[in-house]
C-alpha cells in the first residue's frame, strides 16, 4: 500500500475546500447524521435526516458494503468514504448540511472523513469527534476552545454538556469554522453529540445488533 500516493490524494482534496458558506444558516433546510458501524468485513454505514432547525425526522438509510481497506489513522476516509457517501446521497436533497462522525479539516492533511464527503457530494459537511485529531486548542471559555493551526482557525472544541468530555468541530467544506459550531449548538439536546448524529449511532449500532443476532 502506497501511503505517499494517498496523501497526495488527501492534499489534492485540500485544495478542493471552501471555507465559506454556501448557503446562509437561515436557509439550511435540512441536517443529515452519519455515523458507521464494522461487523467482521462489512461496514455499517447510516444516515438519518432531520428538518433544520426543528429536528423533526424526516428519513433514514442503512447500507452495508464490504470493507475495502484497513483501518489507519488519519487514512480513514479510504476505509469510510464511499460507502457513507453511498448512504448520504440516497437523502441529500435540498439545502442540507451533512453532520459527520468524523473531522472535517482538523486533520494533519486538511482532509478527515467530512471533507471528502463535502467534496465528492458538493454538500457542506461539517465534522465532530470525541478527541482531538489535530489542532491545538485555545481557550475561549469554560466551555468553548478555538482549534488553531497555526494562526488559522480549524474548528472549536466544544463542552456540549455539563458532565462530558469537550467534542471536536470542524468544518469538512462549504461552510466556515463560525457556522458549523453554531449548527451543531442548535443540533443539541441536551446530549454529549448534536442529535443528527447521535440517532445515526444509535441505528449503526441497533443494526449492527441486528445483523449479529442473525449470524447466530
Amino acid at each position: 500500500m502506497n501511503l505517499e500516493k494517498l496523501r497526495k490524494i488527501q492534499e489534492d482534496i485540500a485544495k478542493r475546500v471552501e471555507l465559506s458558506d454556501m448557503y446562509p444558516i437561515e436557509e439550511v433546510e435540512y441536517v443529515i447524521g452519519v455515523d458507521q458501524a464494522f461487523l467482521n468485513d462489512e461496514v455499517i454505514s447510516c444516515a438519518v435526516k432531520y428538518t433544520f432547525p426543528d429536528l423533526e425526522k424526516v428519513d433514514e438509510v442503512v447500507e452495508v458494503e464490504k470493507v475495502r481497506f484497513p483501518y489507519i489513522p488519519t487514512f480513514l476516509m479510504f476505509r469510510e468514504g464511499k460507502p457513507a457517501i453511498n448512504a448520504v446521497k440516497k437523502i441529500a436533497d435540498g439545502n442540507s448540511v451533512i453532520l459527520v462522525d468524523g473531522s472535517g479539516i482538523a486533520h494533519p492533511r486538511r482532509c478527515g472523513l467530512a471533507t471528502y464527503l463535502a467534496v465528492y457530494l458538493k454538500k457542506p459537511s461539517i465534522g465532530i469527534t470525541k478527541k482531538k485529531l489535530f489542532g491545538n486548542a485555545v481557550k475561549i471559555d469554560d466551555s468553548l476552545w478555538k482549534l488553531m493551526d497555526g494562526d488559522r482557525l480549524i474548528g472549536y472544541s466544544l463542552k456540549s454538556c455539563k458532565r462530558c468530555n469537550p467534542i471536536y468541530i470542524s468544518p469538512g467544506s462549504f461552510i466556515s469554522p463560525k457556522t458549523s459550531l453554531k449548527i451543531v449548538k442548535m443540533c443539541l439536546r441536551g446530549y454529549k453529540l448534536p442529535e443528527p448524529v447521535r440517532m445515526a449511532d444509535r441505528l449503526a449500532r441497533e443494526f449492527k445488533r441486528s445483523l449479529t443476532s442473525k449470524l447466530k
